[in-house]
């Protein structure tokens, strides 16, 4: 590499081996855009062949990959990231001439093809040589796996065993999630069947496999549900599998205890955190009374219960302090014109105060984003009602404002617009969008 010491050359390929692969992704793509010469070009084929080289270890690995990560659900495996680097060294050090038949099946795959056998065969010496632990190179990632949990290594050679059974299921698991066929729950059976008969606790390990490619773990209960054919609460519950309904219930409080934990002055990010966290509870939800038969009298079926109430009744609470938020953000004041006249207008003695509108638009943003599972949640009539309620305040305020600014009876014509902009924005997410340009226009031309 011109221009540059063995030293350097050797830290960088340090850097570089160490970097997320993210990091490697976009290093990538800026050196490829950049099109220099010289030190960078150099620099660029090392980042072209660390990509190169992760690529293939993902699709040789792709069973157990995400397993190596800083932390998984609870109960699931979680096994340092340098131990998958530490594993692939192993297998480069141990089979080079199976590495390059494996480079070469992957180079030539066609996305419909059947996947190289010898991604198999590599994962099933790979778990022998965890369990051997007979070379520096598999010393070495059994050792960082057992660091992270007792045991580790002999659950991630188990893991490594099972890649055939697993792989297969993998790469169509987005089409299991949407659809789930009498043929694929026929695989799922007997995927199962076969992850059991290799060692005691392999079929849970099986579904924590495949729950790790998941975007939403709790998922992985439909295909629980299809090799147990939608079992009885009572049955799951005293199973082998139990702890993925347990899981789903522990992941759903965490979500109530996230929602709780949002203040109402705290503004966009964190009504979007806390309306995230009601959806992804409100789906695991689904995912469980959709995949096991629960019981109204069940310990899982009460515990259900208990926390939709709670998510209802606390989502219509932050819902129910829109109105107050909305009335400090749009602030209004009583003229008398007469002793029995006296009229509500716009107040512009002061600038729109900002943490008023932080409040108010923390608020909607959440109303905003618990939208599309207001309905499962039992809060959509509440919610409705709010916004319905809101978009009428704002409408009647706007056409105030407006009215005043046409009288000339506005001291300061440019805060009274930044008060309809305010409004435009609050209507923006208590309508819609076509609403708040409707507003946005109108202020411009007053």
């Amino acid at each position: 590499m011109p221009g540059l010491s063995p030293q350097k050359i050797a830290m960088l390929k340090s850097l570089v081996s160490a970097s997320p692969d993210e990091l490697v992704r976009t290093l990538e793509h800026a050196i490829s855009a950049d099109g220099s010469g010289g030190p960078l070009a150099a620099i660029g084929a090392m980042v072209e062949a660390e990509a190169a080289e992760r690529a293939l270890r993902h699709a040789v690995l792709i069973p157990v990959a995400p397993l190596f990560r800083s932390a998984g659900p609870s109960g699931a495996p979680a096994w340092p990231r340098a131990a998958l680097r530490a594993l692939w060294a192993a297998i480069g050090a141990e089979s080079p001439g199976l590495l390059r038949d494996a480079a070469d099946g992957l180079h030539y795959l066609e996305p419909d093809d059947p996947q190289p056998a010898v991604f198999d065969t590599l994962c099933l010496k790979a778990a022998a040589g965890l369990e051997a632990r007979d070379t520096p190179e598999y010393a070495l990632a059994a050792s960082l796996c057992d660091s992270a949990v007792p045991g580790g290594a002999a659950e991630a050679a188990l893991c490594l065993q099972m890649a055939p059974i697993v792989r297969p299921i993998v790469l169509r698991l987005g089409e299991w999630i949407q659809r789930m066929t009498d043929e694929r729950r026929a695989t799922a059976r007997l995927a199962y069947r076969d992850a059991t008969a290799l060692a005691d606790g392999a079929g849970p390990l099986l579904f924590e496999m495949l729950a790790a490619h998941m975007k939403h773990p709790s998922m992985i209960l439909r295909i629980i549900s299809a090799v147990m054919d939608r079992p009885a609460e009572r049955y799951m519950a005293g199973s082998e599998l139990a702890r993925f309904g347990e899981r789903t219930l522990l992941d759903i409080e965490a979500e109530v205890g996230r929602l709780r934990a949002m203040k109402p002055a705290a503004g966009v990010e964190a009504g979007r955190t806390a309306g995230g966290a009601v959806q992804r509870a409100i789906d695991a939800a689904g995912e469980l009374e959709e995949s096991v038969q629960m019981s109204r009298d069940g310990v899982w079926g009460q515990r259900l219960t208990k926390l939709k109430q709670a998510i209802a009744v606390t989502v219509e609470a932050r819902l129910r302090e829109i109105d107050e938020a909305a009335a400090h953000a749009l602030p209004t004041q009583k003229l008398r014109y007469s002793p029995r006249l006296i009229r509500t207008a716009p107040n512009f003695s002061e600038p729109p105060d900002e943490p008023s509108v932080t409040w108010v638009m923390g608020l909607l943003t959440f109303a905003d984003v618990v939208r599309p599972c207001a309905p499962d949640g039992g809060f959509g009539s509440v919610r409705s009602k709010v916004l319905e309620t809101l978009g009428k305040r704002i409408d009647q305020y706007v056409e105030d404002v407006l009215e005043q600014l046409r009288l000339g009876e506005v001291e300061d014509d440019e805060r009274a617009r930044d008060f309809l902009g305010v409004a435009a924005n609050m209507l923006e997410l208590a309508r819609d969008d076509r609403s708040a340009a409707i507003v946005r226009r109108r202020a411009a031309a007053a």
